[in-house]
């Protein structure tokens, strides 16, 4: 695949956020997060603050935003949650909030996530893996987080669902008991897509994840996990094994929620998060060389949004997948140009 050949590996999720100051904070405290980098681009009026689950004995960047938290950043093995933040929308008493991508007019009327005129969902969540999910979710809720779901709530037991300040879902998944130190680890994103076929062979077969479980519901919906696997983590894991992955593994799981028969409606169309409402923006992976990637990708017809030429920012390009979210590809310890950095002369 061209992203196997290019080491592609799946480094962000991006989230629009109201208030830093609330955010940056809740990530840290209820989930252990820390921050890595920091962009602030004042010509543009907004800023990127970047997330990650640190790892046992995983040293961190001294001071940030520094070149040293910059390069970190671009060459992490792991996955950050990037927070972006329009400027002014955390003080703008008409600023109505970002969607969550879980309301929306393809659900039933009688549900309460029911949207008339609204969009169809797009991304769902992300996801914590942890050894204890109840206890993990009493403390979150002693801590003053709001639940969604508790875990014995509804159909699907055993898991729960958190809610960040700006509504985003964020489910707390049993693992592997006693493989990490850390409490949690971040370990999914999902998003519903209208095609899973079509879906799968671009993340499989154009990106180079490999498909590692796939949890069907009859006459309802499919869950498709798909990962970044070294050589190594696929020839340890034995074929009966390998959907126990997504719960063992410390790296996140693309999960791709297909609604039967929405590939056959013609009209049917995920929102994508970037236009009205908006939340979710992207999800992106870190490439060894964006150029030659991206020519292949062409090449291979693969949709783009901007060419790693296009703009003023470089090292990095967007493209679409078939449900039109957009991914973003970036170039392995890219730095961004300094003068975007500036603040524009008066």
């Amino acid at each position: 695949s061209i992203g196997k050949k290019y080491n592609a590996s799946l480094q962000q999720c991006m989230l629009r956020i109201k208030d830093p100051k609330v955010s940056v904070p809740f990530y840290e405290k209820h989930f252990g997060m820390k921050l890595v980098h920091k962009y602030d681009f004042p010509a543009f009026k907004f800023s990127l603050y970047f997330m990650e689950m640190p790892r046992d004995g995983h040293a961190l960047p001294a001071e940030v935003p520094s070149p040293e938290s910059e390069k970190y950043l671009w060459t992490m093995p792991g996955c950050s949650l990037e927070l972006t933040h329009n400027w002014g929308t955390e003080s703008d008493p008409d600023f109505k909030g970002y969607w969550s991508g879980n309301h929306g007019k393809d659900l039933p009327e009688s549900s309460p996530l029911y949207m008339k005129d609204g969009p169809n969902r797009g991304f769902g969540h992300i996801a914590f893996n942890v050894d204890d999910v109840y206890a993990t979710s009493a403390e979150l809720e002693k801590n003053g987080v709001r639940l969604q779901k508790r875990p014995d709530e509804g159909r699907m037991k055993g898991l729960a669902f958190a809610l960040d300040p700006d509504g985003y879902w964020i489910e707390i998944v049993q693992r592997e008991a006693g493989l990490f130190k850390e409490p949690r680890n971040l370990s999914q994103v999902m998003m519903r897509v209208k095609d899973g076929a079509k879906s799968v062979e671009f993340y499989r077969d154009v990106m180079g994840m490999t498909l590692v479980r796939e949890m069907v519901v009859p006459n309802d919906f499919t869950n498709f996990f798909l990962m970044n696997l070294s050589e190594e983590e696929k020839t340890a894991t034995p074929e009966d094994e390998v959907a126990k992955l997504p719960k063992r593994l410390w790296q996140p799981a693309l999960e791709l929620t297909f609604n039967h028969g929405t590939d056959k409606d013609d009209a049917f169309q995920v929102h994508t998060g970037n236009s009205d409402p908006q939340g979710f923006g992207h999800i992106g992976f870190i490439v060894d060389d964006l150029e030659a990637m991206c020519k292949e990708l062409e090449a291979a017809g693969v949709p783009f949004v901007k060419k790693p030429e296009d703009g003023k920012m470089r090292g990095l390009a967007f493209i679409s997948d078939p449900s039109g979210y957009r991914v973003e590809l970036i170039q392995r310890a890219m730095a961004i140009d300094p003068e975007l950095l500036k603040a524009p002369s008066p």
